[in-house]
């Protein structure tokens, strides 16, 4: 298998197995009215990566240079951007602590705190102020990696429709300032309750 093969496999595999883990930390770091930046910031380090392995060769450990590269690119983007200037000074003290006890870029992104961050980001998708299919929609996106033609096939309709399902439901974060946490007991039982 060649270097451009092994560039591609390991691409596709990220995508379907740690994009949505990334995502979730990425929001956690920069809160729900950044999951669309979140996403970018990952679709962009992916095509970092594809332009950079492709020369340089795989790091020896890919997954940490991808989730390294996207908290930069993240950071970056978020100082461009002037009406995010209140996310700026906590997030660079959040990056600024955590690179204290950083090993190589996978001490920020542990597997408790990713797994935790993954439980957040199904509790915002989940949230009850996004319709019940959009919430579907957005979690396989989001969470899962699926493509929005891949959910289109799995839910019988068309591209358009799923997207305007993702629109409705990122617009709803935002404009609810839908929490990215998990939800307490109270909140969950009310929640509960309104499912049966």
């Amino acid at each position: 298998m060649n270097n451009i093969s092994k560039i591609n496999e390991f691409i596709d595999h990220f995508f379907r197995h740690e994009s949505g883990k990334l995502i979730s930390v990425l929001t956690g770091i920069f809160g729900s009215d950044n999951l669309i930046l979140a996403e970018d910031i990952v679709q962009d380090t992916l095509v970092e990566a594809i332009s950079n392995w492709t020369y340089k060769g795989i790091p020896e450990n890919p997954v940490a240079w991808l989730y390294t590269v996207a908290k930069n690119k993240t950071l970056n983007a978020i100082k461009r951007e002037k009406h995010l200037q209140k996310y700026i000074s906590e997030s660079l003290y959040t990056v600024k602590a955590h690179r204290e006890t950083e090993l190589k870029g996978t001490e920020f992104f542990s597997e408790q705190g990713i797994s935790d961050d993954q439980l957040r980001m199904m509790f915002m998708c989940c949230h009850p102020s996004i319709s019940k299919d959009s919430q579907i929609a957005l979690m396989l996106k989001t969470l899962c990696g699926f493509s929005i033609g891949e959910i289109a096939k799995a839910f019988l309709t068309s591209n358009e429709n799923i997207n305007r399902r993702l629109v409705r439901a990122r617009k709803a974060i935002r404009q609810d300032n839908i929490p990215f946490e998990v939800s307490s007991a109270k909140q969950l039982d009310k929640r509960l309750s309104l499912r049966i």
